[in-house]
């Protein structure tokens, strides 16, 4: 009896330290949470020998506030800055579900290694947050953002990511480019429009820690398609036929790319072979596309016009010494001798180009 008395009271002790265990991870938990506050999205600017920090976050406690609210500070470290930031705050700034990091054009054309490494020494920070460079200063923009949620932009970017043709921009995809070798980093590229909204205007790829060059909305959607991890989006392209000029739009559904190099003593030749199921729509009138000569008309243009595009692209990232489709690190995985200073130094602007595109058109004329 006394072996069974025993053993209930082990039984009880042991959940009730167990209760005490979740109740106590769970209340404190929910306690924080309620009393800081989280930022949504962070973006940096460089104002002469220092930077200024801007944050939105929304305030969930205020039922009646459908906006964002705005912080800004300023220091010459980020630790300064968030510490200028939480002065202002009637609770503490914490940056653990940040969702988006804004660099202006500024302060990337001079470099962000600096931020990288502060945001990489913060444990907290997700590497599924997402990065972009803004045409305006960060502040700017993000004030403009005011009158939306806060997680509008970063919703936006992802958006673009999902169906446009934003490559994937995480934290991690970005430090995985921006540390490894034979590659360079790319983020998309937002700005204020002609009618006051933001919109993702293109790519920023960086050399190194510093902004290179810019991509347009088509160019963005060519270096993801070449990218190869996920192919669609929408472009237009011009027809020619006899005198008549028009444009028509691609709709790209899915696809596949292959790449392949081959190096020796003398040369460096680097192919793609690029495939694309999709639809035009949106095509002029004067062709009939439920004559089967007209499919092969515009798919014969459309083969030539990508290809001639991709091409060009290569071309752009050879005149500004970029790689953003990591051709040095396929080269290095053919290689036991790769060095990356030589390497971009004396092969990547001699490697000569070969893109094949193969188009394999649906539903052309089918509301006809």
């Amino acid at each position: 009896m006394n072996r069974i008395n025993r053993k209930n009271l082990y039984f009880f002790c042991a959940f009730f330290l167990l209760t005490l265990l979740l109740s106590g991870c769970s209340f404190p938990r929910q306690k924080i949470i309620d009393e800081i506050q989280i930022l949504s999205v962070y973006g940096f600017d460089k104002v002469d020998d220092h930077f200024v920090g801007t944050a939105l976050y929304s305030d969930f406690t205020d039922v009646g506030n459908k906006g964002s609210s705005v912080l800004q500070g300023s220091g010459k470290k980020s630790l300064l800055i968030k510490q200028a930031l939480n002065e202002q705050s009637p609770k503490p700034i914490e940056i653990g579900k940040l969702n988006l990091l804004i660099f202006g054009k500024e302060l990337a054309e001079n470099g962000v290694s600096y931020f990288v490494k502060a945001v990489c020494r913060d444990p907290l920070l997700g590497s599924n947050a997402l990065l972009a460079v803004s045409e305006e200063p960060a502040g700017e923009l993000l004030k403009k953002n005011k009158e939306k949620d806060s997680n509008y932009i970063y919703k936006l970017v992802e958006q673009n990511f999902k169906n446009q043709f934003v490559p994937l921009p995480t934290f991690h995809s970005f430090l995985f480019d921006y540390y490894g070798e034979g590659r360079d980093a790319s983020v998309p590229y937002i700005k204020i429009n002609q009618n006051e909204n933001i919109e993702v205007n293109g790519l920023a790829v960086f050399k190194k820690d510093k902004l290179a060059l810019i991509l347009n909305p088509k160019e963005s959607l060519l270096y993801k398609i070449l990218r190869g991890r996920v192919i669609r989006g929408q472009t237009e392209f011009n027809i020619q036929k006899g005198n008549k000029i028009d444009v028509a739009i691609l709709t790209i559904l899915n696809g596949n790319e292959k790449r392949l190099i081959k190096t020796n003593k003398k040369k460096t030749k680097m192919k793609f072979d690029i495939t694309l199921n999709g639809m035009v729509k949106d095509y002029p009138e004067w062709l009939d596309l439920m004559k089967r000569k007209n499919n092969l008309f515009l798919n014969n243009q459309l083969e030539k016009q990508m290809k001639e595009d991709f091409e060009n692209l290569l071309l752009t990232f050879q005149k500004h010494q970029v790689d953003p489709l990591g051709i040095g690190d396929l080269a290095r995985a053919h290689s036991k001798k790769w060095n990356e200073k030589e390497f971009y130094e004396n092969v990547y602007p001699t490697i000569k180009f070969d893109v094949n595109v193969k188009v394999v058109l649906s539903q052309s004329g089918i509301g006809e």
